[in-house]
């Protein structure tokens, strides 16, 4: 039983190993899959046999041969099959269809509007369906659905289990999955963002890594042995609450000096709008503000600056990662404005940030976490 389960274990491997250098390589031969993967030739026409049948890779023509037979080039059907990724946040959701390559096929975004998490999911069922309609595929075709949620989940169960800026305490998403006929996959918003960076983005080629997640609020994910790891009880990374401050402010989930009241993109504002008395709530018209030399713009930056490495001082400090990287919306604002980051952090934050560590901003923002989403029902079909 054992020799069993193991040979059948090698054998979901190979296959997941071979379909990801597709997905990598795109057009290929056996041999050099062969010499690629350090698989044997019989290994290799097994399974490019099974996946000519599924139609997940194709014939495209025969090379020229270097002595003996011609040799068959094959193809990543990248559109054979599709997956959705789905981003909810407190303001807006963003749902994405992609092919089997990441590429986005379709992508719709709407506004929350204080609408209950099965309102959203019903307006979610409703974009899928069309997107599938109007790209002619079945549900057949469809990996899976990924949903990255800002709060604690329990992916095993279909549970999330505490989100305060949605207000959803132990939401069961299985209904959610019967209905709309798809399987349904769940993550952290962080976490998945940090997925995103690890499968495609800055730490690809990393061991240990934080991804910062800056929203309405801040999440953290942790990288591992590069892996996304979670913990014992899947609350690893909520960095966003530990306390910086002993301010009388309270944070949404009813403590008080929280580092997201400090960090998150609602801080920003909010301290603007102490200095200047302008209510602004988006990213575009305060930097609008910063690139004009507006004074009270430039007070409030360099002040959230401090707030923001304040808390990954704390991070490399505890965890002395190769990387952090930052993400969300805020982040291409901040890579825009690298140079004056880096000046600010070599004054003010250089003796605890080591040269070792890398600091970087996500060149996948704000998209990090809903093309995280989409790479969720893709795991198991390309062992990642």
């Amino acid at each position: 039983m054992i020799d069993y389960l193991e040979q059948s274990m090698i054998k979901d491997q190979n296959r997941s190993r071979i379909l990801r250098a597709f997905r990598e390589k795109n057009i290929i031969q056996k041999k050099e899959l062969s010499d690629l993967l350090g698989l044997s030739i019989t290994t290799i026409t097994t399974n490019t046999r099974q996946l000519l049948e599924e139609g997940l890779i194709e014939e495209i023509g025969i090379a020229e041969s270097t002595g003996g037979r011609k040799p068959v080039v094959f193809k990543f059907a990248k559109d054979a099959m599709v997956s959705f990724g789905v981003d909810i946040s407190p303001q807006t959701v963003t749902v994405i269809m992609t092919n089997l390559a990441s590429e986005i096929i379709s992508q719709e975004k709407f506004r929350v509007h204080e609408m209950k998490l099965d309102t959203i999911l019903k307006e979610v069922q409703r974009i899928v369906e069309e997107m599938l309609y109007t790209h002619k595929y079945q549900k057949l075709d469809c990996v899976g659905i990924g949903l990255s949620l800002p709060g604690v989940v329990d992916d095993e169960r279909h549970i999330l289990i505490n989100a305060p800026n949605l207000y959803v305490i132990n939401y069961d998403f299985n209904d959610f999955e019967t209905s709309i006929n798809l399987k349904v996959y769940l993550e952290n918003e962080a976490n998945v963002s940090a997925f995103a960076e690890l499968t495609l983005g800055a730490a690809v080629n990393i061991d240990d890594a934080v991804y910062i997640s800056i929203t309405e609020g801040v999440g953290c994910g942790i990288i591992a042995n590069h892996k996304v790891t979670k913990g014992s009880f899947n609350k690893a990374g909520e960095f966003g609450h530990m306390r910086i401050s002993e301010q009388d402010i309270y944070c949404s989930c009813g403590r008080k000096g929280c580092w997201e009241i400090f960090a998150s993109k609602n801080a920003l504002y909010k301290h603007y709008t102490s200095l200047s008395g302008d209510v602004i709530d988006d990213l575009e018209t305060f930097f609008a503000l910063y690139e004009a030399g507006n004074p009270l713009a430039k007070l409030t930056l360099s002040r959230y600056l401090d707030n923001l490495l304040i808390g990954i001082e704390n991070i490399m400090l505890g965890l002395d990662s190769e990387m952090i990287i930052v993400g969300g919306e805020i982040a291409m604002y901040l890579s825009a404005l690298s140079a004056q980051v880096d000046d600010y952090l070599e004054k003010n934050h250089l003796n605890i940030l080591s040269r070792d560590n890398k600091l970087v901003f996500s060149k996948m923002a704000p998209q990090s976490a809903v093309i995280g989403s989409s790479l969720l029902p893709l795991k198991e079909m390309f062992g990642y």
